[in-house]
């Protein structure tokens, strides 16, 4: 049987906020799916605790995505077109899969890879707890020039939809892949920062390759149980420490677009230096 290149990857995700207003940092134990958009149909066939489109204890449903209730395949291939990129060899969609029906995503990946096995675009897509997504397209135009060498890809993107409620004004993302199509280990670092070069935030995800299969997946379930939901109330769980810490607090506006910068009173900044 050909070797399934669907996989999970188990690691870690680290946040870190250093802005004006606060200095914070955390890291815990996460997996993700990294599924060949190509073998779904085959996992849903061959998996037991995998479904595509049904229910399970694992799933993934075309429709958590933008544009899914056509298919992945197609609404990505259109994406693609409209944006004049090539359609890709290979994609690799990194996410988190449904648990036993729950899924919410801050950021889902389709790594598209060419002949050759490079990581040719990417679409990040981001959603926020308010119900906002966008999805944003990168590829040449958006490349950054390599640094340091180990395989890294880079692009940036200026933000364009509202994510947290604590972090506002004009923000710029630098998305870093080490992502090799067959590789073992999977990187994958996101920094926030301003126009002005000054960086006020970063996640990295990191995890190491484990195959597609039901012992894997149940294993999974045993050592991270409710997975999705555990990142749902982490996002709430950091929330009401800022909240409690007296960070300002701000919901999006009906179109989800980021909020601009408002000074903090300077009672409120010498309060929140950071130490």
């Amino acid at each position: 049987m050909t070797a399934r290149r669907s996989a999970l990857y188990l690691g870690s995700v680290m946040h870190a906020r250093a802005d004006e207003l606060v200095r914070r940092a955390f890291r815990y134990p996460v997996y993700v799916a990294a599924i060949d958009l190509a073998e779904l149909s085959e996992l849903d066939r061959e998996l037991w605790l995998f479904s595509h489109g049904g229910r399970n204890l694992f799933a993934l449903h075309d429709g958590d995505y933008e544009g899914g209730a056509a298919g992945l395949a197609a609404s990505l291939g259109d994406l693609l077109r409209a944006n004049r990129l090539p359609a890709p060899h290979a994609t690799r969609l990194v996410t988190n899969l449904r648990v036993a029906g729950y899924v919410f995503n801050p950021v889902s990946f389709f790594l598209n890879y060419d002949a050759a096995g490079s990581l040719a675009s990417v679409i990040a897509e981001v959603n926020n707890t308010y119900g906002g997504r966008r999805r944003y397209v990168l590829g040449p135009d958006q490349r950054i020039a390599p640094r340091g060498g180990h395989g890294r890809v880079g692009f940036h993107h200026v933000r364009e939809l509202f994510v947290s409620p604590f972090l506002h004004g004009p923000a710029i993302y630098d998305f870093w892949f080490d992502a090799p199509l067959d590789g073992d280990r999977l990187t994958i670092a996101m920094h926030v920062r301003r126009p002005d070069g000054r960086r006020i935030f970063a996640a990295r995800l990191t995890g190491s390759r484990r195959p597609l299969r039901d012992r894997t997946l149940l294993a999974a379930a045993l050592r991270y149980p409710l997975m999705t939901a555990q990142v749902i109330g982490l996002i709430h769980l950091e929330a009401g420490k800022l909240r409690l810490r007296g960070i300002p607090y701000r919901r999006p506006g009906p179109d989800h677009r980021p909020i601009p910068h408002v000074p903090p009173s300077t009672r409120f900044a010498r309060r929140a230096r950071p130490r």
